[in-house]
């Protein structure tokens, strides 16, 4: 379990300000970066599945983010619950024909654990300058 950390908040914070192809790439790189860290623990192929969920989450949990339009409140709750149930429920389901019964263990870390991403996403996107949000979003539309 050495991998659980706090690797996808930059992931989601990427999503929201950059676009979701640099939230996807940032999940990937930052879940397989966090891994390598802690020598793959469960594996360099589970892992490698894990970026590409996380990839998955990032690009999905950015693109309902800019195409949206609800009230604010309401797509930060709609978009972090989904971006919950693809890094943790959906992910373990599809983790466990190579895991089994030790996705159970990893249920209640991971959960805390995205959550906590989610959190402290949403904390540093409120409290970034309105300009800086404006230069990093106008940047990557120039890049389009």
């Amino acid at each position: 379990m050495g991998s659980i950390a706090l690797d996808s908040a930059p992931a989601f914070l990427g999503a929201i300000l950059l676009g979701p192809a640099v939230g996807a790439f940032l999940g990937v790189f930052g879940h397989l970066l966090s891994a390598m860290l802690a020598g793959f623990p469960l594996t360099l192929p589970v892992h490698l599945i894990i970026g590409v969920m996380m990839a998955a989450c990032m690009f999905v949990f950015g693109l309902l983010r800019q195409r949206l339009k609800w009230r604010q409140s309401l797509v930060i709750i709609t978009t972090d619950v989904i971006g919950y149930l693809i890094n943790v429920p959906l992910e373990l389901v599809l983790l466990y024909p190579l895991l089994r019964q030790g996705i159970f263990a990893f249920f209640m870390p991971l959960t805390l654990a995205t959550i906590l991403n989610l959190v402290l996403c949403e904390l540093v996107n409120a409290f970034l300058p309105q300009q800086l949000k404006q230069k990093l979003t106008a940047l990557t539309r120039r890049q389009r």
